[in-house]
Order: C-alpha cells, then structure tokens, then sequence
C-alpha cells in the first residue's frame, strides 16, 4: 500500500441507548381510554393495575412477567376484565347476584398514592343505590397493591359501617401467565383436604390424594381450608411463583378452561385466594382483612 492510499478507519461504536427511569407511580390510559395506574420499583420491576374493578393486569418482576390477561378479554369497561387478578365480592360465584358479584364491575376510588417507602396506591368502594339495589348492606372496602423490592402485596379489607351483619364470600380470581399448561405444576398442602369438583354432574366433594396438581382437563376446584402458600413451578419458564396467603383467606380455587381456545387455556392457570366454600358473617363495625403476596423466584 503506498503512502498515497488512504486507510478508513472503523466506526466508532454507538453510544449506549439512555436509560429511562420511570416514575414510582404515574397514571395513564389503555388504547379504549381506561384509567391505567403503573407502579415501577428502582429495581426495575412493575405492576398495572386500573381503577375500575381495581384490578392488577401485570407484575414484571425480574423481567418475567406473572400475570395474564386472557386474549378474549374486554378492556373497554364493557364488562369485568378476565385477567390479572379481578376481584370476586361480594359473592364468589353464582348466586343471588351477579356471577362474582359487583366489585370488578365497578370503578373504585383512588384514595392515595405514594412513592415511598416502596410504590403503593390504596383503592376504596363504599355501597351505593346501585350496590344496595343488588345487595342492600353498608359496607366500606380498601385494596392496597404495593409493589416490594421482592414481591407483589395486597391487602383487602371490607369494614361493616351499617347496623345489620351481612355474609359475604369472595376472591383473588388471579390468573398466572404459564408457558403451557404441559410444564406446570402446582404444590401446595392439597394432601388430605375436602375439594368440591365442580366438572361433575352436580358437583362433587372429593378427598385430594396428593400435594401436586397436574392440570390435564378442564379444572374447577374449590380446595376448603387450604391456604398458606401454593406454587406454581414451570419448567417452561424456569420459575416458581409462589401465592402466599397470609391472613384471611381461607380457601385455594384452581380453575384452568383445558381445551378452550378462545380463552387461551394454554398459557394461563387460576390459582385463587378465595373465601368460598362457605359465606363469612361480619358484624355490625367489624373489619376482615385479606393478605395475598406474589414471590417469583428463578428454579
């Protein structure tokens, strides 16, 4: 090469892109107009949640996500949201009201939000004409979602602010984003508890035989007494999702719609907190709690 030629030089790498960091806690809108609340902790993670039915859609933790909305589901406002963990009060399924009662129907209040000490929003639904017209009781309900360093919390509460007991029963109708449904197992203290198998004609109660649930066919379960913690391992994802109930709810509800293509049955399962297997009576101002955290860990 003579001293003529010209050598080019090599480009110079690109900058790294900028890292955006996100708010704690802003507030937007999904592509139907729905109020969309994210909480996003320094750690990255996040979870979704709107006002009405007060319900989580998603919650990114490590950058896996463990909900799951079902591809049939309206996000309008048109009806409840089928996905993430929609609430079931004050009835768990059919009965006297509406299928799961009125709470994911309706839009809950935002009574605060807060930044710190970790990322939280705290929802509140009072009774109302349109509550006391399908179930005429006073009542006063608070969600708390608070997004943790290492897992997903949540704190429901429902206060009696009338002069007359009421009964109630609800749930978590959680729905757990899966790999397939091939890959999962679900572990939990099922061994030697009363289920009520809910696919036979009527329904049957059943002693479970084993701690393990592999779901193989269509699945609606109502485990009585079993709660604590439930996980859900695949080994499609390579996770572990533990459900831990820690106070108040009382009862595990497995629910997967095998088969059902429209709901995309494959890559979903419920796994519910719930208090279903018999109504809970609240006197006049007494308060019930229920505590649900979310724990995903890498196997």
């Amino acid at each position: 090469m003579s001293d003529a030629e010209v050598v080019a030089s090599a480009p110079a790498p690109s900058p790294p892109p900028p890292v955006v960091k996100l708010p704690p806690v802003s507030e937007g809108q999904n592509a139907a107009g729905l109020k969309t609340i994210t909480l996003t902790h320094p750690n990255g993670d996040s979870t979704r949640m709107y006002p009405f039915g007060a319900c989580v859609t998603s919650y990114i933790c490590d950058g896996v996500e463990t909900l799951k909305v079902r591809p049939d589901a309206k996000m309008d406002g048109s009806k409840p949201i089928s996905g993430g963990i929609p609430f079931c009060f004050p009835q768990f399924g059919p009965g006297a009201i509406q299928q799961h009662g009125f709470a994911r129907n309706l839009v809950w209040e935002v009574v605060s939000t807060s930044p710190v000490p970790e990322p939280t929003v705290l929802f509140r639904l009072v009774d109302s004409a349109e509550t006391r017209a399908m179930w005429d009781y006073a009542f006063e309900a608070h969600y708390t979602v608070t997004l943790a360093k290492d897992r997903l919390k949540t704190s429901f509460k429902v206060l009696n602010t009338g002069n007359d007991a009421f009964s109630f029963t609800a749930a978590l109708h959680s729905y757990f984003d899966i790999s397939s449904i091939a890959n999962l197992k679900i572990k939990g203290n099922f061994k030697g508890a009363t289920y009520l198998d809910k696919m036979t004609t009527p329904p049957q109660e059943v002693v479970a035989t084993s701690d393990e649930i592999i779901i193989s066919k269509e699945t609606d379960c109502v485990y009585k007494g079993v709660s604590g913690e439930v996980k859900l391992i695949d080994s499609g994802k390579g996770t572990t999702l533990a459900v831990q109930c820690k106070q108040g709810w009382r009862d595990t509800v497995i629910w997967n719609p095998y088969g059902n293509t429209d709901m995309g049955f494959d890559n979903f399962v419920c796994a519910e907190a719930a208090l279903a297997s018999f109504p809970f009576t609240l006197k006049p101002g007494v308060e019930w709690t229920g505590v649900m955290d979310l724990i995903l860990s890498k196997n």
